[in-house]
């Protein structure tokens, strides 16, 4: 029997890994079982405590789990691809779904139209070097743990508890970042409209 290429990750890696079975693995029933008495659970206590908006939010986010783990889709994943093997299809899918979004949110931003009664707005935020020195310390985070936010929690929901460790520090490292926050922003450099054209002038 011939033996067949398969990369898991698919484009991810140099060398794909050559076996023998490319079938699926057997689904894990037990965390399957598992995660739908917890997902009812939550549910349940979210309509009897919260608003209607909570469910519906916890409905979005399984069906966006299911669609990103089914899709291997990740965030920052896409850079990596591009860098590491020079596989650009996650990047261009980024492109689609940004113009996707900023079409759908351009009206809404515009007219104000909200759900549920909430408010929209754009979130701004200045660049400082609290950024930057963040961003430097969460790319090499994302490859030692192996993922991004997003690709982190699609894969311990898909079963691969070994990223679990990678939940675990990411947790800590955020709570440390919000306990940090007031002095990230003391220390931001923000540049403001008004000096910017008092210098120009």
């Amino acid at each position: 029997m011939a033996t067949t290429t398969r990369v898991q990750p698919v484009n991810e890696v140099k060398d794909p890994v050559k076996a023998k079975d490319t079938g699926l693995n057997k689904p894990q029933t037990k965390l399957i079982i598992g995660g739908l008495a917890v997902t009812a659970i939550l549910m349940v206590y979210l309509m009897m405590t919260q608003s209607s908006m909570q469910p519906v939010l916890l409905i979005l986010g399984l069906l966006l789990g299911y669609t990103l783990f089914h899709a291997r889709f990740g965030f920052t994943s896409a850079f990596r691809r591009l860098a590491s093997v020079g596989n650009g299809q996650a990047l261009r899918a980024h492109m689609l779904m940004l113009g996707v979004a900023v079409t759908l949110f351009a009206p809404i931003l515009a007219f104000g139209l909200s759900f549920f009664g909430t408010g929209a707005a754009g979130y701004v935020a200045p660049v400082g070097i609290s950024v930057l020195v963040g961003a430097f310390m969460f790319g090499i985070g994302m490859q030692l743990g192996g993922g991004c936010a997003s690709g982190t929690l699609y894969a311990v929901g898909g079963g691969r508890t070994v990223m679990l460790i990678t939940l675990l520090f990411f947790i800590v490292g955020a709570t440390v970042g919000a306990a940090h926050l007031p002095f990230g922003q003391r220390s931001c450099l923000r540049w403001k409209l008004s000096q910017l054209r008092h210098q120009l002038v």
